[in-house]
């Protein structure tokens, strides 16, 4: 090798070492900040010929910054909730524009906040994507598993309010048998009574009344008839406020149910018989009190799923009852009064008060009447070879032909990670690493200037023969 050859090789580990220098001062000044990936410098030697007998002209180095994408940084609790971190494979999906109509990319800089519209966005000004979710928790619209372009803005703006009109009740209660006994004096009508609030289609809380009235017995002796008037009222019906909850003209549903005596078997007793709407003209008197007119809508009994089905306004509430012949559902049993179940669903008007993010990707919105209910799904970004993803700006990527092509997954699902939300995933540089990188790139790099000098001055010496 020449000194020129030398010269120039040197020259070559010189700018080899100050495209590392530049990677490692990269990484130190990025150690802090969240999703970002170390850059690691890589050297190959450059030869300029080659013979069959193992010579060679070398030619030096040359060096090349790549981007550890797939190497994973810690994940670290901020408290925060519209902070997402990914655990494990896949990229958040991110859009450059709010409207979805800019470029999609990847990225794991998960720090997102509210903007003045409500849409998610971190610091790198980027929108997250994800499947909008209907109130009955299924994605609006077909939506693909790789289709990128059927995702939109997470926008919190959109859900500032919630309710939901109770759709089903269960209303159990334990009928004292004594009170369908032979007596003298008709105890009040109101004795068994319980109230019970339900929601309408507006949020606004209503109340349904139930009122159980025993027949008893003809007379002293008689067998215990076993039957018993249930009658259920409703606050938003009648039109009046001020009536009582038991005016008649709150009936929205009457019924006369019959039980299995005691003679008839330990599995039996106690439990439903039989229950039918009162016919119209029905005058049974049950502990002195006349049955009402029938409602205008009869209540429907489903014997098979045991429900009565009752008709409020212009929504029909099924309120489960019991399966004649089970345990389950009302019984007339010994003892006193008593209700032994009470569900609902449903929730009143309330105010959205937080957005949390789920392991499974799924955005919830929690409201002010304790109701929370997902409303967007978020999806993981995985590629076949991550490293060959193009960085940008804002720690982000492009997708590219050599990353491979994307598949969109909900977190959890497959080979994609979950989703960790009040977390962000720090840097994955460790500065002890690049400290020490430091180190030998100052020592390679002088050790390439002392070359420089060496070859300089041997020149120096072959110029001055000529003196």
């Amino acid at each position: 090798m020449t000194a020129i050859n030398a010269l120039r090789t040197s020259v070559s580990g010189l700018n080899a070492q100050a495209t590392k220098l530049s990677g490692i001062s990269n990484n130190i000044a990025n150690s802090s900040t969240v999703g970002y990936k170390r850059v690691d410098t890589q050297f190959e030697s450059l030869v300029l010929e080659g013979s069959s007998n193992g010579g060679s002209a070398l030619a030096g180095t040359s060096s090349q910054n790549r981007v550890e994408i797939s190497k994973v940084g810690q994940l670290q609790s901020t408290g925060i909730d519209t902070d997402i971190a990914v655990n494990g494979n896949g990229f958040l999906v991110v859009n450059d524009a709010a409207g979805s109509t800019g470029k999609y990319l990847a990225t794991r800089a998960g720090s997102f906040r509210s903007d003045a519209n409500g849409n998610l966005v971190n610091a790198g000004g980027y929108f997250l994507q994800g499947v909008k979710l209907g109130a009955d928790g299924l994605p609006v619209g077909n939506v693909g598993d790789n289709n990128v372009d059927s995702l939109t803005t997470v926008n919190v703006n959109n859900i500032s309010v919630a309710s939901a009109p109770t759709t089903n009740m269960t209303f159990w209660a334990n009928l004292p048998a004594g009170q369908t006994a032979y007596t003298d004096t008709p105890q009040n009508v109101n004795t068994n009574i319980s109230s019970v609030d339900y929601y309408d289609a507006l949020g606004a809380t209503q109340t349904l009344t139930y009122r159980f009235i025993p027949q008893t017995a003809a007379a002293a002796g008689d067998p215990n008839t076993n039957t018993w008037l249930v009658q259920v009222f409703d606050s938003a019906t009648g039109g009046d406020p001020t009536k009582a909850a038991t005016d008649e003209s709150r009936l929205v549903g009457q019924v006369k149910m019959q039980f299995w005596g005691a003679d008839s078997g330990a599995n039996k007793a106690g439990t439903i018989k039989s229950l039918a709407n009162v016919a119209a003209g029905d005058t049974t008197v049950y502990s002195g009190y006349t049955a009402a007119s029938a409602p205008a809508t009869p209540a429907a009994y489903d014997p098979l799923l045991g429900k009565l089905t009752l008709k409020l306004g212009t929504m029909e509430l099924p309120v489960k009852v019991g399966v004649p012949e089970s345990p389950s559902g009302m019984t007339q049993l010994s003892g006193q009064y008593v209700a032994t179940k009470i569900e609902k669903d449903g929730s009143a008007f309330g105010m959205l008060e937080r957005v949390s993010v789920e392991d499974d990707g799924k955005v919830v919105a929690t409201f002010s009447n304790g109701q929370s209910r997902a409303i967007y799904q978020l999806k993981l970004a995985v590629f076949p070879n991550a490293d060959g993803l193009n960085p940008v700006s804002g720690d982000a990527y492009e997708m590219s032909r050599a990353a491979g092509a994307v598949r969109l997954l909900s977190a959890g699902e497959g080979s994609a990670g979950t989703t960790s939300g009040g977390a962000l995933e720090s840097s994955n540089v460790d500065i002890g690493t690049e400290l020490t990188n430091l180190i030998e790139t100052q020592r390679a790099y002088s050790s390439n200037a002392s070359v420089v000098r060496t070859a300089d001055q041997m020149l120096e010496e072959a110029t001055n023969l000529k003196r």
